[in-house]
Order: structure tokens, then C-alpha cells, then sequence
């Protein structure tokens, strides 16, 4: 990932409701129940969260897609936006679209979603402002598809949200992009009890994935977006957790569901 580091000094404050804190991000959890389960009893014991911000792809590819966004929709202060995954369950977007696996387990998904996740996702947007910041998917760009993995993709998506903050997943990988002034970027790639202050003047934050990692890492990644009462400065914390993948694997093999799905949840890839 490409960094473009510059000392500047803004007041990144501006148009964020301080009151943020703390907010559970989670993102492409993709039918995986064990994981998030772990990931939630995780954010528990790190004091618990005010408000649940999910980022599309809570179904697709894993065994439980309706366990998954019942689970969601218990939880406290729930903001969820739709994916991809989700549109094409819901036959929004094509299955032609995806690759040979993601399809059939699209297909899969949409033959087995109840009456009453489906009218629940259906009525999901594709972008959503909370306290200040902007949730979607892929990018604001186009919050389906795009793949923000670079800086000039996160530059050319400046101009498509207005708030100072964009939450996103689809890439599954933990990130952040800091915009400074000018051509002046701050990347890196979040690892585990990493924390990152968000004293950028514009900045993008993936949580990276619950239910799929694809940076090698085989533990569920989540992140939660907090606010230092003393100085007033967002900071972004990256966290990986544990959890039965075996469990994970065996129900996507009795499912049915085709078999490097469950291959990669032990690679993380």
C-alpha cells in the first residue's frame, strides 16, 4: 500500500459529532456466524460499543446468512447499508457478474434466505450518514463495486461525499486513508491492537472482514471508532479475534456450498 506522509495541521474536528463513541464497525461477514459471534463477545469485553455500524456483505458465501443478520438486527443501534453480495441475492444486480464460486453461493443464499431477511435487506441503502460520517460498501464512488485499495482510488473518490469521515468494507482488508491537503496521503494497513488517530482533514477506515479475511490473517477483523475525551481526537483501534473456523468450514461443506469457501476461511485468503 502506498504512503504519502505529510506534517499538516487542520482541525479535523469540523462536522463530526463528538458524541461518536464507541462505534463497532463490522463488514463482510458473509453468512459467518461463529465469526461474528466472537468478534461481538470480543468488543464486550473491551467495554462494549454504543452503536453497530454494519458495512455491507453480511450474507453470501457462509452457511448462515439468516442467523447472521438476525444476530445484526438484535443488536444496539444498528446502521447497516448493502452490499453486493446483497443486491445480487435479492436479484438487484446479476449473478453473471460474480465468479463461478461467488455465484453459486449467491444462488445458493437466495434460495435460502426466509421471507423476513429478505424484506429486511431489501430495504438496506447504499449509503448511509451517521454522526457525521459517511457508510458504504465498496467506495462513495460507487458503493457497489469499487475497490478502494490505493490512494488515488481514495483521491478520486473525495468528490463523491461530503462529510469528513467514510466508513467502507469490500476490500477485506483493514485500512485507513488520511487525506491531508493536496496530493498528501496517509496510508497503512490495520493490524491487530492497532490504533490509529484519524487527524486527517478527509479519511476513509475499512474494519476489514468478519467472516472472510483476505490479508492472510485467518482471525475475524473488526474495528471500533472512538473519540479521546481529553484531546478530542478519533482514533480508529484494529482488532483480530479467534474463532472456531472448523465450524465455519463444516457447515459451508454440509450446505453444500462449493468447497474453496471453506478451504480459505483457515488461510485467510
Amino acid at each position: 500500500m502506498t504512503d504519502y506522509i505529510w506534517a499538516y495541521s487542520w482541525d479535523y474536528t469540523v462536522g463530526l459529532d463528538m458524541t461518536l463513541e464507541p462505534v463497532l464497525l463490522l463488514s463482510d461477514i458473509h453468512g459467518n456466524l461463529p465469526a461474528l459471534e466472537a468478534v461481538l463477545e470480543d468488543a464486550e469485553a473491551r467495554g462494549g460499543y454504543s452503536a453497530v455500524w454494519v458495512l455491507g456483505d453480511s450474507v453470501g458465501y457462509g452457511a448462515q446468512p439468516n442467523e447472521v443478520v438476525e444476530r445484526l438486527r438484535a443488536l444496539p443501534g444498528l446502521l447497516m447499508v448493502k452490499g453486493n453480495h446483497e443486491a445480487a441475492t435479492l436479484g438487484e444486480i446479476i449473478v453473471a457478474d460474480f465468479n463461478p464460486v461467488a455465484g453459486a453461493a449467491t444462488l445458493w443464499t437466495a434460495k435460502n434466505l426466509t421471507q423476513e431477511v429478505r424484506d429486511f435487506l431489501r430495504g438496506l441503502r447504499e449509503t448511509a450518514l451517521d454522526r457525521g460520517v459517511t457508510l458504504c460498501h465498496g467506495a462513495p464512488r460507487d458503493p457497489m463495486w469499487e475497490y478502494l485499495l490505493s490512494v488515488h482510488t481514495a483521491e478520486d473518490n473525495l468528490d463523491h461525499f461530503d462529510t469528513v469521515g467514510c466508513v467502507h468494507g469490500h476490500t477485506h482488508v483493514p485500512s485507513v486513508f488520511g487525506y491531508y491537503t493536496g496530493r498528501n496521503w496517509h496510508a497503512i494497513q490495520g493490524h491487530d491492537q492497532q490504533i490509529e488517530e484519524l487527524g486527517y482533514r478527509r479519511w476513509f477506515v475499512n474494519p476489514g472482514s468478519v467472516g472472510q479475511p483476505r490479508d492472510g490473517d485467518s482471525r475475524a477483523s473488526y474495528a471500533l471508532l472512538s473519540k479521546d475525551e481529553n484531546r478530542g481526537v478519533m482514533s480508529v483501534h484494529f482488532h483480530r479475534v479467534e474463532y472456531d473456523v472448523a465450524q465455519a468450514q463444516q457447515l459451508i461443506i454440509e450446505a453444500g456450498l462449493p468447497l474453496p469457501l471453506a478451504f480459505r476461511l483457515s488461510e485467510g485468503r
